[in-house]
C-alpha cells in the first residue's frame, strides 16, 4: 500500500482514517477539500482540480482522502489501494451533527480562510449520498476491482479499528527491516572502504 485513496459519504470519517493511516504507514496525507477550494469556499474549476490531482499522483507514495466523484479518475487510476468507507447514513448524519456541535472540523482538513458551518446543503449531501453517490462509487469500484486494484470496504467503526490494528504490527516490522537493512548496508560500505 503506497498509493491509497479513501472515499465515501460526507462525514464518514475519511479524514480521521487518512490521518491514522498516514501515521501508521508514514505516508503523506492529502485532504482534497484543502486543495480543491480557495478561501471563502470558492471551488477551483474542474480542469484545475484534475491538474492538481495529476501532479499529486506522480508522487511515489500518498494517501488521498475525499470523494469528489466528478474528478476521481486520476487518483483511482493511480492508486494501488482504494478504501471505501461504507458508513451507514444514520452514523454519518450523527457524525455531521456531532462535528458541528463540537465546533467543526480540524483546520488541517479544510482550506485556509474557510469555516465549517452546518447547512441544509451539507445535511442533504449526507442523506442523498446512498441514492446517488454510492451507486456511482460502487460502479467505479467494480471497474477498478477488475483492473486488479486492492479494494477495501469498511462499513463500521469496529471494522476501521480492526483494519488499523492489523497494519500496526506490519508497519513496525517494515521499520525494523528497513533499519536492519540500513545498518547492514552501512557495515558493508564501511568494510568495502577498508
Amino acid at each position: 500500500m503506497d498509493k491509497i485513496v479513501i472515499i465515501g459519504s460526507p462525514a464518514a470519517c475519511k479524514s480521521t482514517l487518512a490521518r491514522d493511516l498516514g501515521r501508521i504507514l508514514h505516508i503523506n496525507v492529502v485532504h482534497l477539500e484543502r486543495v480543491f477550494w480557495e478561501p471563502g469556499w470558492k471551488e477551483k474549476p474542474r480542469d484545475t482540480r484534475i491538474d492538481i490531482l495529476q501532479e499529486i499522483v506522480r508522487e511515489k507514495q500518498w494517501i488521498i482522502e475525499g470523494t469528489y466523484l466528478g474528478s476521481s479518475e486520476p487518483r483511482l487510476k493511480a492508486a494501488d489501494t482504494i478504501i471505501f468507507l461504507d458508513t451507514p447514513t444514520l452514523v454519518c448524519f450523527k457524525q455531521i451533527l456531532k462535528r458541528y456541535m463540537s465546533g467543526g472540523r480540524s483546520h488541517h482538513d479544510i482550506p485556509e480562510g474557510c469555516h465549517d458551518k452546518l447547512s441544509l446543503f451539507r445535511i442533504l449531501k449526507v442523506l442523498v449520498f446512498p441514492f446517488k453517490g454510492k451507486r456511482t462509487l460502487k460502479r467505479k469500484l467494480l471497474y477498478y476491482k477488475s483492473m486488479s486494484k486492492h479494494i477495501i470496504r469498511l462499513g463500521s467503526t469496529k471494522e476501521v479499528e480492526c483494519f488499523l490494528a492489523q497494519l500496526e504490527p506490519q508497519s513496525n516490522e517494515k521499520k525494523k527491516f528497513s533499519k536492519t537493512r540500513s545498518v547492514a548496508g552501512k557495515r558493508q560500505l564501511a568494510s568495502a572502504r577498508q
